[in-house]
């Protein structure tokens, strides 16, 4: 059935264009999934694959994802946005390739740094209340992290309905200004980054 619908998608390519074609699945639960292959809109140039992991306390929440990548969001091509505090750990990353059914295959998942690196941030937590939350404390930011985020607002991540949540605490650079999600659905009132403390 698959080689049908491969061949189906090519067929369609000829006929309408030289777009590039991709795998398009999502799958949670897992680091891995397969789907059928698409063909995208003319204005994509990269296909994309990788995993969305966020664990709140004792939930773990898993994704793997292959698509066509939305050009408005290829900065975050080949990059790792992770978010972490005592309670709440947001991690996604992404491979991007430029050829057709480059994005078949296995997902692979990065190795996750967990060295502490000499920088520090307030942290709190709350899924009670969309409002800023009072810093409980600090955490020690490891791996690349050297920015410190605050969130409020709510959220729909999988295994949760539509909740309230504020959270500060250690992020990647960049987060702010490139964080992209895939399962999880996000309505920010608030987004600050800013640099890191030195420990």
């Amino acid at each position: 059935m698959r080689a049908i619908l491969a061949a189906v998608v090519m067929l369609q390519a000829l006929i309408t264009g030289d777009c590039l074609l991709c795998e398009k699945c999502l799958a949670s639960g897992t680091t891995q999934c397969s789907g059928i292959f698409k063909q995208c809109p003319p204005d994509v140039t990269h296909c994309e694959k990788g995993v969305e992991n966020t664990t709140i306390g004792d939930l773990v929440a898993v994704t793997a994802f292959k698509d066509c990548m939305n050009p408005s969001k290829e900065a975050a091509c080949g990059r790792e946005l992770y978010f972490q505090n005592s309670v709440f750990t947001f991690r996604i990353s992404r491979t991007c390739c430029d050829s057709d059914f480059c994005n078949k295959g296995e997902v692979e998942v990065p190795a996750l740094d967990k060295t502490p690196n000499g920088y520090k941030c307030d942290e709190c937590f709350t899924d009670e209340s969309s409002d800023s939350c009072i810093p409980t404390g600090e955490i020690q930011c490891t791996g690349e992290q050297n920015t410190c985020h605050s969130y409020s607002g709510k959220a729909i991540i999988p295994g949760y309905t539509l909740t309230p949540f504020g959270m500060k605490g250690c992020a990647t650079p960049d987060f702010c200004e490139i964080f992209d999600q895939v399962a999880t659905q996000v309505f920010v009132d608030e987004s600050l980054c800013v640099p890191a403390k030195k420990l």
